[in-house]
């Protein structure tokens, strides 16, 4: 196959992630899928592609994560999907040596195994696999003055550690250049365009600190002096009530991520594990990837079923450097 059969085949078996990996090659144990790489590709071109469409991929053989053919293959890339590996390497010595590819499931820690005390954040940089990679330093103090106000510390942390992309390959971080944008605008709003909420900056307002393609915004209602304790809240696109939450920023992406009985604003306040089921059902989507978290108490919606409208979802974390993070954990 030509290069670009190779990046359309790479891209049906990453998503959906339904099918099995099972590789035809003779005596390959299961868990990955070999992919012809052709001898007339354009390898420097090929990396390039599929860092442009996964992300900056781990390289070096102190990062790069157990794969398969390990005694087999010179492994030199491995970009993270979802559940899935996509690497690349070479096979072979001399004239012998030839460009290898290869999808490979990709593990993750199941929930309940994470130590109770924690973080939020830790646990999402455990359930997703990430390794935090170098990242330019943020000015905070200027971002904050910026904005007109200082930022809870887990957004702070999850952007140091995961920096630009894309959970869910569907939930968009806001990076401090987007958030001064949403503050100066709220700011010159002349009323607040969820009631009962103020306008920002006034106590009480609301910042986004993430969207969805389905038009939704979660914001920080800004209540109090201490930003650790802000809630979350969630909206649609219309001026409407939206959903409160009682928890951070990264308590709310994880139990979202992983917890089936969470509320699911996106499929209009039903719980995760129903929605997931329905889907199955009717093979839309994907099962599980990641095992599930116990039930937050403190994840609450102000009404019951929820009231933020929303389409179909996707849900285990997709990364490809939160450069997906737009650059799926």
């Amino acid at each position: 196959m030509d290069d670009e059969q190779l990046l359309t085949a790479v891209a049906e078996i990453l998503w959906p992630d339904l099918r099995d990996l099972a590789c035809r090659e003779h005596r390959h144990a299961p868990g990955h899928v070999c992919l012809p790489v052709s001898a007339r590709a354009d390898l420097d071109n090929l990396v390039e592609t599929l860092s442009g469409r996964y992300g900056e991929p781990f390289a070096g053989a102190d990062r790069l994560p157990p794969l398969p053919l390990s005694g087999q293959v010179d492994w030199r890339y491995a970009w993270p999907f979802s559940n899935r590996w996509v690497a690349f390497g070479r096979t072979g010595q001399g004239e012998g040596a030839g460009p290898a590819l290869v999808i490979a499931l990709r593990g993750t820690p199941v929930a309940k195994q994470l130590p109770v005390e924690a973080s939020w954040l830790e646990r999402l940089v455990a359930v997703t696999g990430w390794v935090p990679r170098a990242a330019g330093q943020v000015d905070w103090a200027a971002v904050e003055s910026r904005v007109g106000t200082p930022l809870p510390s887990d957004y702070k942390a999850l952007v140091e550690t995961f920096g630009d992309g894309m959970f869910d390959g569907f939930h968009c971080v806001s990076m401090p250049d987007d958030l001064i944008k949403s503050a100066e605008s709220a700011a010159g709003l002349g009323q607040a365009p969820w009631e009962p909420h103020p306008p920002f900056p006034a106590s009480g307002g609301l910042v986004p600190w993430m969207s969805n393609e389905h038009e939704q915004w979660f914001h920080w209602i800004t209540e109090g002096p201490d930003p650790d304790r802000w809630p979350v809240y969630v909206t649609g696109a219309e001026p409407e009530a939206g959903d409160r939450f009682d928890c951070t920023a990264t308590e709310y992406l994880f139990r979202h991520l992983t917890d089936p009985a969470a509320p699911d604003p996106d499929a209009g306040g039903l719980p995760r594990a129903l929605v997931h089921g329905l889907l199955r059902e009717r093979g839309v989507g994907r099962g599980d990837g990641i095992a599930h978290a116990a039930p937050c108490p403190r994840l609450t919606a102000d009404s019951v079923g929820g009231a933020t409208r929303g389409a179909a979802w996707r849900h285990v974390l997709r990364l490809s450097s939160v450069s997906e993070v737009g650059r799926e954990l």
